[in-house]
């Protein structure tokens, strides 16, 4: 892939040392973000419609100054479908500042253009309200909802505290378990065309 410019960042194709400089960006300070990337149920039917799933393809993101500063992947890429399932982080560093807006504008322009692709899906934690607003800007819209399980998260006893109440319906809790929503999210090429900022 050509390197993608654009005002503030830029994409380039992911390199082995962008692996080592990823795992050195500081840890997410906010509540419940070690829930955002709980892994999706795989479905036997996913499985077998999924094509190459097997396969992923890394883009890095870097601001002004060549800093690596987020990742972009695509995963169960499906070619006769035209599909693919959206993966993005930024380091906690640059979050909030609509970086990961406008790398995620610039990459869904190669994507729907000279990748070729007509459809892009994401999930994406129902309570992690900032990415669900930023998604929607782009254009995704709603599909459905999965709940997971939370596991034995330490973040869980934090929802027992009344400054997060707000995020309470999007949990689920029973005598042995918590589970969280998350959206599946849809962008065709015809929605993303008419979103394009």
């Amino acid at each position: 892939m050509r390197t993608l410019h654009g005002r503030r960042v830029m994409l380039r194709t992911w390199q082995r040392g962008d692996t080592l400089a990823q795992e050195l960006w500081p840890r997410y300070t906010e509540p419940f973000s070690s829930l955002w990337n709980i892994p999706r149920t795989a479905h036997f039917d996913d499985f077998l419609s999924r094509g190459s799933g097997g396969q992923r393809y890394v883009w890095a993101v870097e601001d002004e100054a060549r800093r690596l500063i987020g990742r972009i992947s695509l995963r169960e890429v499906d070619p006769k479908a035209g599909s693919a399932r959206l993966g993005i982080s930024l380091a906690q560093t640059h979050v909030g500042q609509g970086l990961g807006t406008e790398a995620l504008a610039i990459f869904l322009d190669h994507f729907f253009g000279p990748l070729g692709f007509s459809a892009m899906r994401l999930d994406v934690a129902a309570f992690n309200r900032r990415a669900v607003r930023c998604y929607e800007r782009l254009g995704f819209s709603y599909v459905e909802s999965e709940w997971r399980s939370a596991g034995s998260d330490p973040s869980l006893r934090l929802l027992d505290d009344p400054r997060h109440a707000d995020v309470l319906p999007f949990f689920r809790r029973n005598r042995f378990d918590t589970f969280v929503e998350f959206y599946e999210m849809l962008l065709t090429r015809a929605d993303w065309l008419r979103h394009r900022p």
